[in-house]
Formats: structure tokens, C-alpha cells, sequence
């Protein structure tokens, strides 16, 4: 039987072959779409899997309070580690670590400039980073020792053995390799080329080695695996007050962990509870993969039971000489599992073909291959699920035809038909319109958080960081930059224009409430950053090399004298611990944290001793091509252990809105793919509309009917259903969109002319589509169609 099945099957896709493309087409884009959204999701769960201990290792993270607003931070104290290793049973392992940061690497004639972490020993026995060569116990306790990845130790000796080598590092002390590691999968949270011994930083850094007992100042990172039976919750509330008790409750900082499977994922805290993070749009795209391949199903009802009359006849005789409604039922089934799997051979194509294309939306780490047996065997079952539901109703349907009727001719089947059609054509078009809103407002948002003032001139500017040599000998450079003709400013700071790096409490000012700590942005500047950075004066004036009095002034935003209730902030006094300082100006404030949040408050202060980055702006005429060339030599000559390495100012900036770009480019991709399917299955539908109404279009031609009446005739109930699917999709995307909005501080209000706009355009496809069938069979000679009357 199955044979003859699959053999009619197969005549009926040849002898149908418009109705059959079109539902083989549609089907194959709905499970293309799913197959790469599902390829995307179980990348983004694979994050860490691949850990050994990973259900116990956990981050230290501590819940903050500042400003009135309950916050998270990543930053912990130095010390912690050793209190943890010494006083806490439950933690089997504890590592510290910094934040990656690049250094020069010089082996022979290879520099390189790569990230790397300073980890303490149990690093290795914590995480699961294979070692090629080395012993995990034993490479990372000389203090002097660096252990690489296989591609940066290839990098710097080639195919020489790495293993005993010595590198030069930052070109102010020597370590030896005492080990390699795996190349770090992409799937990780943590990243980096190498790793060194944190008690090398220790010895090395004047800063690190002087917070070994500052419980007050948080700059590193922490994790601990904890011993087995001990959950994250137990362990978080055994260390919540250490701080407060160290400090004798000076600081309201509550320490907590947070375990490895939720870091990638559920990286989101709101009012110090997780709330989600990156998992919102794994279950967005899922859902809309889901709403994709539901559209090309009901495709493949819609066109399956519009075409029932021509089946009915069949039904009738079949059902007459003994056929059972079971037979029927597997019969049309196994049309539609064969038109499944045509749709899935097509579907493993378009993947394979488009992949490529979409390694700048998300998925420049999502691999495919036929290879992959797991995900093939589940995208099998997911091809037989999709070709049972997409045939479940057609068969129950078609199935269910009393023979009598049928083959009396006294069976319409058009009507029986034409509720259910008509739900099902509003339902997948409402998923249709709801993506295209959906999408609208995304570009809207990051376009207005773009189009936000950012309170400097990024444009011909670079930043870069300062190594040990380049501070030393900051000056001669400033001056053979400035005088290289290409160059109109040059400055140090603390931080780039698009990151703070220090974060202060201990302010207080003529009113202040004594109760209250606010944390401000501090930026250590010279006077030249203004001009460097491009910033805008509100009132006063900035920082000048001549003035001695400036090295105890300061320099506020206007997020700070609105926190600080000046009225008139220049001459004002402010306060850090004992020391006095004036305001002498006010700048326009400036996004360098989250383009999406309000601006932090902020102030500015000349540190020289706290500048590590330096700001280069180049002349507004200048062409950046040889203004580079020009001063890559001069930097070279001063900075001899490191490549040359910078970064553009506006190219960072974008990154920021890097997240939020890929999921509106994504969700544009899926909605424009969900209004064609939608089209395909109208297309189809509006020609088997033409097809059954022939005579009529016939008979109304001879009584007088033009072509513009017979258009509107044909078009009229299928711009009906549309319009019904803009009245459901409209209110579902407003209450999910402002959901989603509600997330960032700085949002756009959400137009009514979005609706309207998504609305006028579903109709126009709509008309687009089925005018060449209503137009084609209004133009048809209706002698045709009536000469066999």
C-alpha cells in the first residue's frame, strides 16, 4: 500500500506541478527559516557547555546601591580570594582574574599585541581549557610563566617548540612558556590568547600590589567552583555581608554568585534580580521560526483544500468500491510528507547557500554540515512533523467527502471549505504584519538612540592605548604628532570616549544629603582633551596648561550639577575625601556608556598618574589614509615593542548598537520571508479562485462588466481578510513592542502611523499579488469559457 501511495503521491505533484511548486516552494523558505534560526539557538545554549564542572562553578558578583538605584557589579577586591580560599569550606576552587587586557608580546622578531588574562592556579582546574602541553598543576605557579593558546604560540615560533621559550612582555619583564592550550572554543564566555600568573601582576603592577588589603576598591574579576551539594544560593548567602563586616558596614555592597549556565544567556539584572538578558531574543527568534514554518503550513492547507473539488470525484469512487476513511487519511498524509521532503531537500540548499550571507547578523560562528548527524536526525523529524501538521487538516478533510453526494454531484465544496480557509489566510497573515511592525520599531529605536546628541565630535578621531613607554615618553610624541601636519590635537585620559574605567564615590558638596554615596564617572584629563575629544562647553571654561591653580579644579556635566542642585556651578566647591576643589566649567553631556540609558553623572579632574589612553584627532581636511601613515612611524619610534594598533572613535561607537542592529536586520530578514511565504500561498490561492470562477467571470464580461469590476470582484475578499489581520496584529505588536521598549530608559514613543503605515503596505502586496490572476481572468475572451454551455 505504501507503495501506492507514494506512486500516486507522485503523479498528482507532476500533474499539479503550479499548485505543487508553489506548497514544495513554501514549505522549504518556512523550514529554511527555522532550520537557521534553530541552528543560531543552539548556539547560543551551547555557551560554556563544554565545562566539566560547569553546573558548579559560579561568578562573584556583588548587588550596589548608589544614586538610589540598586545595581550589579562585576568588579570585586583583591583580597576576597584568599578570604574565600582560607575561611570558606564550601568553595573548592577559587581563581582571580583581570579583564583581558592586550599586551605586547615579543619572541625573537615576532611582536604581537594580544589579550590575556593574569589567573591564579586553580584556573585550570576550574575551567575546562585542555593543555596540549603542560601539566594544569604546575604551569601557572612560577610566577614568571606564560601559558599559550596553539595559535598564538604558531604565531610566535612558527613550528618550533614553544614549550621553555621566553617572551618579552609589555618590554618590562620576561616569562617563560611553560605550557600550551587548546585553541578557545568560540561557544565561551571567556576569551583569550594566553594566560599568566595573577601573582605576576601582583609583583608587577604598583596599583594591584597596593589594594592586597583594600576591601574598598574593586577592580578584578572572581570565581569559584563550589564543592558538590552546595548550591549557589546556599553559598550566596554564607559571603553576602563579608564586605560590610571587613568594613565595618561602611560599604552597602552585598556580594552573591552567579553560576556559569546562566552567564550567557541571563546576564540581565534589574533592581538586583535577574531578569533575563540575551535568552529574550533566543525565545523572540524561536517563536518567530515557529510562526514562519506555521505560515508555510497553513500554505499547504489553504491550497490543498481550495482544490478539493478536483479531489472530491476521487474520494467519492474510492470511498464506493470499499476504501476505508484510515486509507484515505494515510494517502494524504503521504502527499504531504512528500511534499515535505522535497520542501526539506530545498531547505538544506537554501541553508547551505545563505549561511554565508548572514556572518554579519549573528551567525559568523553558527556552522552547518550534513555531516552533523544529531541535527540532521532532528531536522528529519522536524520535516515529518511539519508535513504531518501541514497535511492533518486536508486529509481529515478531504477524507471526510460522503461518496453519495460527491457522485450525484450535488456536493459543493467550496463553501464547506471557505471559514476555515479564511481563518487560517487572517491568521498567518496577523504573524506576517505583526513581524513587519516589529521590525519597524526596532530601526526606529536604534534609530533614535543614534540620532541622540552624543555631546562630542568623533569624526577623524582615534584612540589608542599608552604602554609603559609611550607614557615616558608621551611628550616628544604629542610634539612630532602635532608637527607632522596631519595632527590638530593630541591628549591622555582614563578612559576612551566610548568606556568608563573608573567609577567613584566620596563626593560631597555644600547640601548634600550625608545618607547618600552617588557614584560618578571620574575622567583623569590633560587640558588638551577638550580640543582632542571635541567636546561642547555649556558655561565656564576647561583646563589650562598654564594655570597651577587647575591641578585642584574640576570639571562637571550637566548629569553632575543636576544631581548636585548647583544653580550657579562655576566657583562652586566640591569635595573629594579631605581635598578642596572649585568648579571652573560645565560641558554638554557625553554618551560613553549605554546609548540606550541616561547619562551618568560625571566629573573631570587633571590625574596625569591615572591617563593610560591617549585621544588623537586629526585635522578636519585631512585624508586618513596618509594621516595614518604619517604618524605610524612616529609611534613606532617610541613605542618599539608594539604593532601599531588603534581605533576609530565612531567605528567603537556603533558597536554599542552592534546587538540591537543584528536582531532588527534578523527580524527584517524573517518578516519580509513571512509576508513572501504568505504571498506564495495567496498567489496560489488567488489562481484557483480565477481558475473556479470562469464561467462566472464569462458570464459577466457578455452582461457589460469592465475590467476595473471584475478586479475589484476578485480582490475585494482577500483585502477584507487582510484588513481583518491588521485589526488583530496591530494591538498583540503594541503590547509586546512597548514590553520590550520598556527595557531602556531612552526609548522612542510608539506611533500610531506605524500601523497605519504596516497596514497600506500589506494591502498594496496584497493587491500586487493577486491582481495578475484577477486581471489575467477578467481579460480572458469569455467565448472560451462559455462555448460549452
Amino acid at each position: 500500500m505504501l507503495k501506492n501511495y507514494l506512486k500516486i503521491a507522485f503523479r498528482n505533484l507532476v500533474k499539479n506541478k503550479g499548485y505543487a511548486s508553489i506548497n514544495i516552494l513554501g514549505l522549504a523558505m518556512g523550514m529554511a527559516v527555522a532550520l537557521l534560526i534553530g541552528l543560531w539557538v543552539r548556539y547560543e545554549w551551547s555557551f560554556d557547555n563544554f565545562h566539566k564542572n560547569r553546573a558548579n562553578i559560579a561568578r562573584v558578583m556583588k548587588k550596589t546601591h548608589f544614586n538610589g538605584e540598586k545595581g550589579i557589579g562585576n568588579g570585586i577586591m583583591l583580597p576576597l580570594a584568599t578570604e574565600l580560599r582560607t575561611n570558606f569550606s564550601e568553595a573548592k576552587y577559587v581563581t582571580r582574574l583581570d579583564w583581558g587586557d592586550k599586551h605586547s608580546l615579543v619572541a625573537g622578531d615576532q611582536k604581537l599585541s594580544r589579550p590575556g588574562h593574569y589567573a591564579d592556579p586553580d584556573f585550570l582546574k576550574m575551567f575546562t581549557f585542555p593543555l596540549v602541553k603542560g601539566n594544569a598543576e604546575q604551569v601557572l605557579k612560577n610566577p614568571y610563566s606564560i601559558v599559550l593558546t596553539e595559535s598564538l604560540a604558531h604565531a610566535l615560533f612558527g613550528n618550533a617548540e614553544p614549550v621553555g621559550k621566553v617572551i618579552r612582555v609589555d618590554n618590562q619583564f620576561e616569562v617563560m612558556v611553560t605550557g600550551v592550550l587548546k585553541d578557545i572554543p568560540k561557544n565561551s564566555s571567556l576569551q583569550f590568547d594566553y594566560l599568566m600568573p595573577y601573582e605576576l601582576n601582583i609583583a608587577t603592577s604598583d596599583f594591584v600590589r597596593g589594594a592586597q588589603d583594600q576591601w574598598g576598591n574593586n577592580f578584578l574579576q572572581t570565581f569559584v567552583q563550589l564543592n558538590d551539594g552546595v548550591t549557589p544560593e546556599a553559598f550566596s548567602a554564607r559571603i553576602a555581608n563579608l564586605v560590610r563586616t571587613k568594613m565595618n558596614d561602611k560599604d552597602e555592597s552585598l556580594l552573591f554568585v552567579h553560576p556559569m549556565p546562566k552567564w550567557h544567556l541571563f546576564g540581565e539584572f534589574k533592581d538586583w534580580v535577574n531578569t533575563g538578558g540575551a535568552i529574550e531574543y533566543v525565545r523572540l527568534f524561536s517563536v518567530i521560526g515557529m510562526l514562519v514554518l506555521l505560515i508555510a503550513c497553513i500554505n499547504f492547507m489553504n491550497l490543498s483544500t481550495a482544490r478539493s473539488e478536483k479531489r472530491a470525484r476521487e474520494v467519492g469512487i474510492r470511498k464506493a468500491v470499499g476504501s476505508q476513511r484510515q486509507q484515505l487519511i494515510a494517502q494524504f498524509l503521504t502527499e504531504s510528507l512528500l511534499t515535505a521532503l522535497l520542501g526539506f531537500v530545498i531547505a538544506l540548499v537554501i541553508v547551505k547557500v545563505t549561511l554565508p550571507y548572514l556572518r554579519n547578523v549573528g551567525f559568523e560562528h553558527v556552522t552547518f554540515s550534513l555531516d552533523d548527524i544529531p541535527l540532521m536526525v532532528v531536522a528529519l523529524a522536524g520535516c515529518i512533523v511539519t508535513g504531518l501538521l501541514a497535511g492533518s487538516y486536508p486529509a481529515l478533510y478531504l477524507s471526510g467527502f460522503v461518496p453519495v453526494k460527491v457522485l450525484k454531484g450535488t456536493f459543493q465544496v467550496g463553501r464547506a471549505a471557505n471559514l476555515p480557509r479564511k481563518i487560517l489566510v487572517v491568521t498567518q497573515f496577523t504573524f506576517s504584519i505583526a513581524l513587519i511592525i516589529g521590525t519597524v520599531i526596532v530601526f526606529q529605536q536604534i534609530q533614535h538612540a543614534k540620532s541622540r546628541p552624543m555631546g562630542y565630535n568623533p569624526d577623524k578621531l582615534i584612540w589608542m592605548s599608552l604602554s609603559s613607554d609611550l607614557q615616558k615618553n608621551f611628550i616628544p610624541m604629542k610634539n612630532e604628532l602635532l608637527e607632522s601636519g596631519y595632527v590638530e590635537a593630541v591628549s591622555k585620559t582614563s578612559s576612551p570616549m566610548t568606556g568608563v574605567y573608573n567609577q567613584w564615590e566620596g563626593f560631597s558638596w555644600p547640601g548634600k544629603d550625608p545618607q547618600s554615596q552617588p557614584l560618578f564617572s571620574a575622567l583623569m584629563v590633560d587640558p588638551a582633551y577638550f580640543k582632542a575629544a571635541g567636546l561642547k562647553l555649556k558655561e565656564g571654561r576647561f583646563f589650562e596648561e598654564k594655570m597651577l591653580s587647575d591641578s585642584n579644579a574640576i570639571v562637571l556635566n550637566e548629569a553632575s550639577v543636576k544631581l548636585m542642585g548647583f544653580k550657579n556651578p562655576v566657583g562652586s566647591h566640591v569635595k573629594f575625601g579631605d581635598e578642596d576643589m572649585t568648579v571652573i566649567g560645565v560641558t554638554k553631556n557625553v554618551i560613553q556608556q549605554n546609548p540606550y540609558e541616561e547619562v551618568q553623572p560625571a566629573v573631570m579632574l587633571m590625574r596625569p598618574y591615572f591617563t593610560f589612553q591617549s585621544l588623537i584627532r586629526f585635522k578636519s581636511g585631512a585624508d586618513l589614509k596618509k594621516a595614518l601613515a604619517a604618524i605610524q612611524p612616529v609611534i613606532e619610534k617610541y613605542n618599539p615593542s608594539y604593532p601599531f594598533e588603534y581605533r576609530f572613535v565612531d567605528d567603537e561607537y556603533d558597536q554599542k548598537f552592534r546587538s540591537e542592529d543584528q536582531i532588527g536586520q534578523l527580524a527584517g530578514i524573517f518578516a519580509a520571508l513571512a509576508i513572501l511565504i504568505s504571498c506564495l500561498g495567496l498567489f496560489g490561492l488567488a489562481s484557483f479562485m480565477a481558475e473556479r470562477r470562469t464561467k462566472e467571470i464569462g458570464v459577466r464580461k457578455v452582461l457589460g462588466a469592465s475590467i476595473s469590476q471584475l478586479w475589484l470582484l476578485l480582490s475585494r475578499d482577500f483585502v477584507f481578510l487582510v484588513l481583518i489581520s491588521c485589526a488583530i496584529a496591530s494591538p498583540l505588536a503594541y503590547y509586546f513592542l512597548q514590553n520590550w521598549l520598556a527595557k531602556y530608559n531612552y526609548h522612542i514613543s510608539i506611533s500610531p502611523l506605524v500601523f497605519l503605515g504596516a497596514g497600506v503596505a500589506a494591502v498594496l502586496v496584497t493587491l500586487a499579488t493577486i491582481s495578475f490572476q484577477s486581471i489575467k481572468a477578467a481579460l480572458m475572451n469569455p467565448v472560451k469559457s462559455l462555448r460549452t454551455e
